[in-house]
């Protein structure tokens, strides 16, 4: 019934593909395959898994910088127009440099 269909995930990974297991660790794979069935693998490793004080530092920066990244955003004000009088004749290098400006918007 149920066992043996529960069985059969465990004993193809354990038989199959030419492996050879110690006791130790033919024991913690199929932990391992019993808590990825059981969907309990990923809370049991984490449950006992420490992070080290720099992975920590490091996770309370990325949660600081998501902060920041949700503050409201100012709206921009855009592009201001204008233009600045030459006082000087147009054939003046200022002159030239005033004729390129205008051609190039």
């Amino acid at each position: 019934g149920a066992m043996e269909s529960n069985q059969r995930h465990i004993s193809f990974r354990m038989k199959k593909r030419g492996m050879h297991w110690s006791e130790l660790g033919a024991e913690a794979m199929v932990k391992i395959k019993q808590g990825i069935l059981n969907g309990t693998l990923r809370e049991v490793y984490l449950k006992h898994r420490s992070r080290s004080e720099r992975k920590q530092r490091n996770l309370k920066q990325s949660i600081r910088m998501s902060q920041l990244l949700k503050q409201p955003v100012r709206p921009s004000v855009g592009v201001k127009h204008g233009s600045v009088a030459l006082h000087s004749s147009s054939s003046s290098a200022m002159g030239h440099l005033s004729k390129i400006l205008e051609l190039s918007f």
